[in-house]
C-alpha cells in the first residue's frame, strides 16, 4: 500500500537532544513495567505450592496459572498493541496498567481454580498490552547513543521485579500462615501496580508516533520543551518520515511482507527469552524442587538467588550492549546458556547451579528484546511488538506444560528441552549476523 511522505527534522533534534532529568523520570515511569511483570509472574511460581494446596489444585492446574497469565497476555499484546499504534503510546500504557493492577488484586479473593485463572487471564491482558506500548515509547524517546544501554538495563530491571517478589513471599511466608500469604502477594502486586499511574500521567506522549500520524505541532511542541531542558537546539538535519493511515490488516501486511525476515529473526528472540524463562520458573517449583529436595520455604530463597544473578547479568550486558553491539552478544549468551540448561544434569549445588545459570540465562532479554523492537518502524512498531509479544507469549505459555510433561519421562528430558529452546536464539543469531545488520548506535529512522 502507499503511504504518504512528510519531511521533517523533529526525529534527528530528538535523537541529538542530550540526556535530561526529564529522560531519567520518563524511563523509571515507563520501565517500572518491567518490575511489575516480573513480580507477577515470580510471585505465582515463589506462591504456586501454597496457593494450590490452599484451592487444591492438580498438577496440570498448578502449571495453568502461568499459562493462564500469558494466554491474556497473547490477547493483551495484540489487541493493545494494534490501538497503541492508533490512538497513541500515552491512552495505552494508562489503560493497560489499570487492567493489569485489578487482574492482579483480584486473583488474591479467588475461591477456585476458574476464578484464579480468570483473573490470571485478565492481569496477564493488561501486562501484554503495556510492553508494546511501553517498548515503542521508551525506544521512540530515548537518543539513539543512548537506546541500546537504556533498554537493555530496563530489560534487566526484570530481575529487581523478580527479586521484589522473592523477598515478599519469604516475608508473608514467614509472617503468616501459607493460606493467608499468597493472598497478600497479589494484593501486593496490585497496589503496587495502582500507584505507577499517578506517576504516568505527566509523561507525554510519543513525537515519532504523533509524527507518524502528521501531529506535527503537538511533537514540536514536546520537542521543543525537551530541547529548553537540555540547553538548546542540537540538530538541524532532516529525514523522510512516513504516514501510515491504513487499518490492522494493513498494518500485518507490511509486517509479514515488507518487514517479513526482521520479523522472523525477532519472533526467534522473543520465543527464546519467554520459553526459557516460563520453562524455568515453572520447573524450578514443580520439578526441580522434588530432583533436589527443595521445601516450599526454600523455593522462594533460591529464586531470590536467581534474581540477584538475572539482575547482575542483564546490568552488565546493558553496559556492553552499545559498546560491544547486538551480535556478538546475542551469540555468547545464548550459546553459553545452552551448556548451562545442562548443568542441572551434574548434581552440583543447586543454590551455585541456578546463580551461575540466570546471570548468564537471564541476561539474554537485555540484548535480545533491545535489537528485536528497533529494527521497525514507528507507525507500526507498537503492532509489531505486540505481534512478537503473541509469539513469545503463546511459546512460553506451551513451555512449561511441554517440560514437566517431559520430567515425567525423566529429568534429562526437560533439561534437553529447555537446551532446545536456547539453540533457536543462538541459530537465529547467527543468521542476522550474515544477513542483518548491528544496529548500535544507528537512528531508528535508518534502521527502518
Amino acid at each position: 500500500m502507499s503511504m504518504r511522505l512528510i519531511e521533517t527534522d523533529l526525529t534527528c533534534r530528538l535523537d541529538a537532544i542530550k540526556w535530561t532529568p526529564f529522560h531519567t523520570r520518563f524511563v523509571l515511569a515507563l520501565g517500572i513495567t518491567w518490575v511489575l511483570d516480573a513480580f507477577e509472574v515470580v510471585i505465582v511460581s515463589a506462591v504456586l505450592k501454597p496457593m494450590a494446596k490452599s484451592l487444591s489444585f492438580t498438577p496440570q492446574q498448578s502449571s495453568l496459572m502461568v499459562t493462564g497469565f500469558l494466554l491474556g497476555a497473547i490477547l493483551g499484546s495484540l489487541l493493545f498493541g494494534y490501538l497503541a499504534d492508533k490512538y497513541g503510546r500515552k491512552r495505552l500504557f494508562l489503560l493497560t496498567l489499570l487492567i493489569y493492577s485489578g487482574g492482579t488484586f483480584l486473583t488474591g479473593f479467588a475461591q477456585s481454580f476458574e476464578s484464579a485463572f480468570l483473573f490470571r487471564v485478565l492481569a496477564g491482558a493488561g501486562l501484554g498490552g503495556e510492553f508494546a506500548a511501553i517498548q515503542s515509547a521508551i525506544d521512540e524517546f530515548v537518543p539513539s547513543r543512548h537506546r541500546g544501554k537504556v533498554d537493555g538495563t530496563i530489560t534487566a530491571l526484570w530481575n529487581l521485579g523478580s527479586l521484589m517478589a522473592s523477598l515478599s513471599a519469604i516475608a508473608l511466608l514467614k509472617a503468616m500462615t501459607e493460606e493467608t500469604a499468597w493472598r497478600f502477594a497479589y494484593f501486593l502486586g496490585g497496589l503496587l501496580a495502582l500507584l505507577v499511574v499517578f506517576v504516568r500521567l505527566y509523561v507525554p506522549e510519543s513525537p515519532r508516533w504523533l509524527i507518524s500520524k502528521g501531529r506535527l505541532e503537538e511533537a514540536e511542541s514536546i520537542v521543543q520543551r525537551l530541547e529548553l531542558q537540555a540547553g538548546g537546539r542540537g540538530s538541524y538535519e532532516k529525514c523522510t518520515i512516513p504516514v501510515f493511515e491504513g487499518n490492522i490488516l494493513d498494518a500485518t501486511g507490511v509486517i509479514l511482507t515488507r518487514y517479513r525476515w526482521r520479523f522472523l529473526f525477532s519472533a526467534c528472540m522473543s520465543f527464546t527469552i519467554l520459553t526459557t524463562y516460563y520453562g524455568m520458573i515453572t520447573l524450578l517449583p514443580l520439578i526441580i524442587s522434588e530432583v533436589y529436595s527443595l521445601s516450599t520455604a526454600e523455593i522462594p530463597q533460591v529464586l531470590t538467588i536467581g534474581s540477584l544473578g538475572g539482575l547482575v547479568g542483564g546490568l552488565v550486558v546493558a553496559s556492553l550492549v552499545d559498546k560491544v553491539g547486538r551480535i556478538p552478544l546475542g551469540i555468547a549468551i545464548s550459546s553459553l546458556s545452552a551448556l548451562l540448561s545442562l548443568s542441572f544434569l551434574l548434581g552440583y549445588d543447586i543454590r551455585v547451579n541456578f546463580f551461575l545459570y540466570t546471570l548468564v540465562a537471564f541476561s539474554f532479554a537485555s540484548v535480545a528484546y533491545v535489537i528485536a523492537t528497533e529494527i521497525y518502524p514507528s507507525y507500526i512498531r507498537a503492532y509489531a511488538i505486540g505481534l512478537l509479544s503473541v509469539v513469545g507469549r503463546v511459546s512460553g505459555a506451551l513451555a512449561p506444560l511441554l517440560l514437566v510433561s517431559l520430567a515425567q519421562i525423566g529429568f534429562i528430558y526437560a533439561m534437553l528441552g529447555l537446551t532446545l529452546f536456547w539453540l533457536v536464539g543462538l541459530v537465529a543469531f547467527l543468521v542476522w549476523a550474515v544477513k542483518g545488520v548491528e544496529t548500535k548506535g544507528r537512528a531508528l529512522e535508518e534502521l527502518s
